[in-house]
């Protein structure tokens, strides 16, 4: 019976526990208590511990905590490098609508991050904090509806106006905290976070206002000079919402409704600006202190854009840190502007955060006990904070010996301005110390923020007792798979008593930081290497030494005494412990591909010369051999990862002793660190190369490469690339992978340069490939996408991106950076050209493999705004792109679909009419050309040497070849139209181009009905597709430009009659075009695709397949053709110079068609053209000298032979008797009729 209750009993706790992270939708249809709000706060950060956490700073008078709520990325730790915001509300109890905004706002970036790529970036860019209520007593009391409010809830429940209590510039504060525990927490907690943005929320009146209001005497001091920023960040929030900004909010119980432009002075923002380094703005969110909940969700439609606005004001301005010589961050220094007296101290990692408006500005960055470092001209750009980073030198007799011009550097997005050149000697500051390891912590996570341009810092794991296991990773671009860069390792401190490794690689880091773009060497380095460095592998033991004193056994192996080096699995499933580091290292390891290793150990002086005589050792013997040096008991890191993995490690001995004294690390350093670049420098004088599929060129993933006579093989990455180490000297190296013929080849490998040597494998034809199998997969995926209602059934399924509205140029560019920087893996932003205003064409690419296009792949365009009036098309596009991004790698089909596509989406061709172009005109003319008055859809002509800028970019793109299928997106109808737009033209797969129209109609859910509705007179149009020419006729055009020049079918989308809606349809737009636009996406993998290749297997390259007699496809260089077609069964007619023709029949499929033709006998070749001769002699003969009737009978026998040459002859136009016959269509008259003239 027991038993039976804990079965009942423990499913039902278990559900119990899953109900506690419930976070239950926002319903806008009330206020939640104090009881409520700590309920919901609570399920916030447990749902979304990855971004939030929950702290309580301190209690009210009656005991309810003060929360807040913190959202950023690493939410429970402090990392150097991010402003610090916050927002807090409910100061007056009875202003009761901040509380519940703020709520809202925590559950909207919640739920929002990874969605919108705006809140996505803001919450890893920013520390934000949320005090929901500093005065929750004051709330308890306080009564909905009351728009006036009273004392009784406006104060705490000690009777104090908190926004009034907090201490003066001048005053020494004269309250007790016991009377006031909230603002006595507030400040607590001001002075420690030391925020570089806050905003104040309040109620009672529509207005923002920011220091003064109490007539101080510092009124005139630091206002002088920050008046025009507080007015900068208080129009940044007014701006956003939408009674603000009209400086008009009729709130009858306000006095002061109106300043200006809805700004006064005033509030506890003084105590932020003079004491916590903060800038404070306070603003009243409606007349209503305390509204009726009906009137919720309209209050935060009004706040919310002005919310976030606000957040993003906090990257304005200056950033950087302010260090010693050493490299370490220096707290509590002050930072200056020349100009004013308000200044800035810097955060606990040396770090500072000041805001300025755009401008240049003189800036000193001072601390007791060093010189003061002064850097003028710094320039501030707009809407992004410049670098500038200083270091300060002690007042010692040897300063005298500096450089005197070496100067901080000063950068941001758009500038890289160094100062003055810098001495020729190496930059190296790091102290020659032992360091534990909170400071080994902060001196890495200093280094990746100053240096994000060339590092990652990242825990491989953590140790037994939670220690992070760092890694270091240096390279341009780091933390990205990147094709063409061998990687390296080096590990230290594997035992916790081996000081040297830890303290050298720390420098080596810092070396390399600090010398790249100064050291050629070092710069040639991390630009062509990833360079990985983990200083410690064992904290515990290295803190446990620490502590314990000089004994040499102490601190050996970790905190569960077990020697990390001889902890390595001996085989693959051996049954030995293996230890928590042991266990990160090994992953670490597995997910690199290392090409070189080095473990830097002491007690034992090998130092560096250990590393060459090794390095010689493996030049000239067997490399298996190396790691007989190293034998120990059990199994050591080295032979672990020999055996197991493709890296070629070493050990590295510096010292004889395990712990050197302080005064020789930097004799240590001295003497190895050059050596230690070369090592790494050696990675890159070894054999590399690549394995590929001989048919696809697709690298080949995991295929192993053998030298022979070596046990040590090693493997190629994802793309396909292989490094292995070898001396000089001639081998014997093979490549195999599954499914495919090993293929061999010698090589003699010199020891001064790389030699790279690649291998392309001949498949296996009895085993089925890996991509044979993928493709059966994509085959099934697409054949379930196709089923009536799967599609759209997925579309539904898919994460919403929710980024709907009308942006400027300016915000969609941002919009697309911000894309790319939150997508880096499958997005491409570049640009196609500029404008005749010189506003740049974006082109925004978006596939599985940007780098390595696959020849199988078929690449399709998207286009809008070529007319910058038509304002739907660029925002819808903008929509498809985020919609695909947020759900690749979510969604399996999205992903399958992106990763064997390539898809190029250009949102605004026009961008100088789209500024032009006025909101809610649904027929007006305004932006429909570009600045200089031209319709670009009437430039396109080949040869144009006055072609428009816009139109020039756009007919470089097309003219580049290589797309399957273009849609552009137009506005002022409804309906879908297909080459040719100039008149009396038909094309040769005018049925193909019809089909392709219908596709995006029929998928509309009104387009296909025909009726537009446009006008009263409007005309249905049968399926909602029509020709171009029929629909508007002209010359010129960008789809029969692309037909023609670009041989790629263009479909042009009218979306609407308004060609500028207003924004609210926008949503409902873009619900009746994401499933038109996705079945375009799946129609190019219907194409009809092959490849010619001849009876020996090689491709024909100047091959010409003859679909259904009418068009003409053209075979590239491997003999690869590729078209769109309707549905059925295909003729297709091969020919090639030099080979016999070829005809077969093909349906549209996922599959190749393979077409073999034979070359042509020569002997009968020669036959067949003495024959053509004689017969167009005959011929000519005939017609200068026969009679008519005659001349009659011998055209019409030529005629019923006609065939039977054909057969015998090559069908292509040199042939020498095409001319002479009659088309089919051809009267029998005409060539007499002709002669009779």
């Amino acid at each position: 019976m027991r038993i039976l209750w804990l079965i009942l009993i423990i499913p039902l706790q278990i559900l119990g526990l899953r109900r506690t992270n419930k976070v239950y939708e926002e319903t806008y249809k009330g206020y939640y208590n104090y009881a409520d709000m700590t309920d919901r706060l609570q399920r916030f950060s447990q749902k979304y511990a990855h971004i939030c956490s929950l702290v309580s700073i301190g209690q009210s008078v009656e005991g309810r905590e003060l929360w807040v709520s913190r959202i950023t990325t690493s939410p429970t730790a402090d990392v150097p490098g991010k402003p610090r915001f916050k927002y807090v509300g409910n100061i007056h109890g009875d202003e009761a609508l901040s509380r519940q905004l703020l709520v809202y706002l925590i559950e909207y970036l919640l739920t929002q991050y990874g969605r919108d790529v705006r809140v996505t970036e803001l919450v890893d860019r920013t520390d934000i904090y949320i005090m929901t209520s500093m005065n929750p007593d004051g709330f308890e009391r306080a009564v909905e509806g009351d728009c006036t409010g009273s004392s009784e809830g406006r104060e705490n429940a000690k009777h104090h106006d908190l926004d009034k209590s907090f201490s003066d510039e001048d005053k020494l504060f004269s309250k007790t905290s016991e009377d006031l525990p909230e603002v006595t927490a507030v400040m607590q907690w001001i002075l420690e976070k030391k925020f570089v943005l806050s905003g104040s929320l309040h109620g009672g009146s529509v207005m923002a206002t920011y220091p003064f209001y109490d007539g101080s005497s510092y009124v005139t001091s630091g206002l002088t000079t920050d008046d025009a920023l507080f007015r900068h960040l208080t129009r940044t929030y007014t701006e956003n919402h939408p009674i603000m900004k009209m400086n008009n909010p009729d709130c009858p119980e306000d006095l002061n409704t109106s300043f200006g432009d809805g700004i006064t002075n005033g509030g506890m923002q003084n105590y932020n600006y003079f004491k916590g380094n903060c800038f404070e703005v306070t603003f009243g969110l409606s007349c209503c202190k305390y509204p009726p909940a009906s009137q919720l969700f309209i209050e935060w439609t009004n706040n919310k854009e002005a919310l976030l606005a606000y957040i993003h004001q906090a990257h304005i301005g200056v950033r950087g840190f302010v260090m010693t010589r050493s490299g370490f961050g220096l707290p509590n220094a002050t930072i200056s502007i020349s100009g004013t007296d308000h200044n800035i101290t810097t955060w606990m990692f040396g770090d500072y955060y000041r805001l300025l408006l755009p401008g240049i500005y003189d800036i000193t960055a001072s601390s007791p006990g060093f010189l003061s470092n002064t850097v003028k001209n710094v320039p501030v750009i707009e809407g992004k904070a410049t670098l500038l980073n200083f270091t300060l030198e002690e007042p010692v007799e040897e300063m005298l010996l500096l450089d005197p011009s070496e100067q901080p550097m000063i950068t941001n997005d758009r500038l890289s301005t160094p100062g003055l050149p810098t001495s020729m000697s190496p930059i190296h500051t790091l102290d020659f110390q032992h360091h534990s390891y909170d400071e080994m912590e902060m001196f890495l996570q200093l280094l990746s923020a100053i240096h994000p341009s060339i590092t990652y810092l990242k825990s491989a794991g953590r140790s037994v007792q939670g220690r992070n296991l760092y890694v270091m990773e240096i390279s341009t671009n780091p933390g990205v798979d990147q094709q063409g860069k061998p990687e390296v390792m080096f590990l230290g401190n594997l035992h916790g008593n081996e000081f040297i490794g830890r303290e050298i690689l720390l420098n080596l880091v810092e070396y390399l930081c600090r010398n790249y773009g100064e050291d050629p060497l070092v710069t040639r380095l991390v630009n062509s290497t990833k360079i990985h460095i983990m200083p410690s592998m064992n904290p515990d033991g290295y803190e446990l030494k620490q502590v314990s004193g000089d004994l040499s056994i102490i601190g050996h192996g970790n905190s569960h005494h077990v020697d990390l080096n001889a902890n390595f699995p001996k085989q693959p499933r051996s049954g030995n412990t293996v230890e928590a580091e042991t266990r990160a290292v090994i992953n670490w390891i597995k997910t690199h591909f290392f090409v070189l290793s080095a473990s830097i150990r002491g007690g034992t002086e090998s130092g560096l010369g250990l590393i060459w005589s090794l390095l010689f050792f493996l030049f000239h013997m067997k490399i298996d051999t190396v790691f007989a040096f190293y034998v120990m008991v059990g199994t050591d890191m080295l032979t672990w990862a020999y055996r197991s993995t493709d890296t070629l490690a070493v050990n590295i001995g510096l010292s004889c002793e395990l712990l050197p004294p302080e005064k020789l690390l930097s004799e240590y350093w001295e003497k190895n660190h050059r050596a230690l670049l070369h090592f790494i420098q050696q990675v890159h004088l070894f054999v590399r190369g690549m394995v590929t599929d001989g048919q696809s060129g697709k690298g080949i993933a995991n295929a192993t490469v053998m030298v022979e006579g070596s046990s040590h093989h090693v493997h190629t990455s994802s793309t396909g690339q292989y490094w292995r180490p070898l001396a000089p000297g001639s081998y014997h190296i093979t490549a195999s992978a599954s499914g495919y013929t090993p293929m061999s080849v010698s090589v003699h490998v010199l020891e001064t340069r790389v030699e790279q040597v690649d291998f392309r494998l001949t498949r296996d034809t009895l085993q089925p490939s890996v991509e044979e199998g993928e493709q059966k997969d994509f085959e099934k995926l697409m054949e379930w996408l196709l089923a009536p209602g799967e599609l759209d059934q997925l579309i539904r399924s898919l994460i919403p991106a929710q980024t709907l509205q009308y942006r400027t140029y300016r915000e969609r560019t941002e919009f697309l950076r911000g894309l790319t920087f939150n997508f880096p893996h499958i997005t491409r932003l570049y640009s196609l050209g500029q404008s005749t205003e010189f506003r740049t064409i974006w082109a925004l690419e978006i596939a599985g493999n940007l780098k390595f296009p696959q020849p199988a792949e078929p690449k399709i365009r998207f286009v809008a705004g070529v007319h910058g009036n038509a304002a739907v098309g660029p925002e819808l596009l903008l929509e498809f792109a985020s919609f695909l991004c947020l759900n690749y790698g979510r969604n399996p089909a999205i992903t399958k679909l992106i990763d064997r596509s390539r898809l190029l989406l250009l949102p605004c061709v026009n961008p100088d009419g789209r500024e032009q172009a006025q909101e809610g005109l649904c027929s007006s003319s305004v932006g429909y050309t570009n600045a200089h008055g031209t319709d670009l859809d009437t430039d396109f002509f080949y040869g144009n040497a006055s072609a428009q800028p816009e139109t020039r970019a756009m007919m470089d793109l097309i003219s580049g070849g290589g797309f399957s299928l273009s849609i552009v997106l137009e506005g002022g109808s409804l309906l879908a139209t297909y080459p040719y737009d100039r008149p009396n033209q038909h094309a040769q797969n005018e049925q193909t181009l019809r089909y392709l129209a219908s596709l995006y109609a029929s998928s509309h859910p009104f387009m296909h009905l025909g009726k537009p509705g446009c006008t009263k007179k409007s005309e249905e149009i049968p399926g909602g597709i029509l020709k171009g020419a029929d629909f508007r006729s002209h010359t010129g055009s960008m789809k029969d430009f692309s037909l023609d020049v670009g041989l790629c079918p263009e479909i042009t989308v009218y979306t609407g009659c308004c060609t500028f809606p207003s924004e609210p349809p926008l949503f409902s737009l873009w619900m009746e075009n994401r499933l038109p636009l996705f079945r375009m996406l799946l129609e190019v993998h219907r194409r009809l695709s092959g490849v010619v290749r001849d009876s020996k297997g090689h491709p024909v390259s100047d091959a010409v397949v003859v679909v259904n007699g009418s068009m003409n496809v053209h075979a590239d260089s491997q003999g690869r053709f590729t078209t769109l077609v309707a549905p059925g069964t295909h003729q297709l007619l091969v020919q090639a110079h030099g080979y016999r023709q070829e005809l077969q029949q093909a349906a549209r499929s996922t599959l190749m068609v393979v077409v073999v033709i034979n070359t042509v006998n020569s002997n009968r070749s020669r036959v067949t053209s003495l024959m053509s001769i004689l017969i167009c002699a005959l011929l000519i003969w005939h017609l200068r000298s026969a009679k008519f009737s005659r001349i009659q009978d011998g055209v019409r026998w030529l005629r019923s032979k006609r065939d039977v040459l054909r057969m015998e002859a090559i069908a292509s136009e040199k042939s020498p008797l095409r001319q002479e016959f009659l088309d089919e269509s051809e009267s029998e008259e005409d060539p007499f009729l002709v002669e009779g003239h």
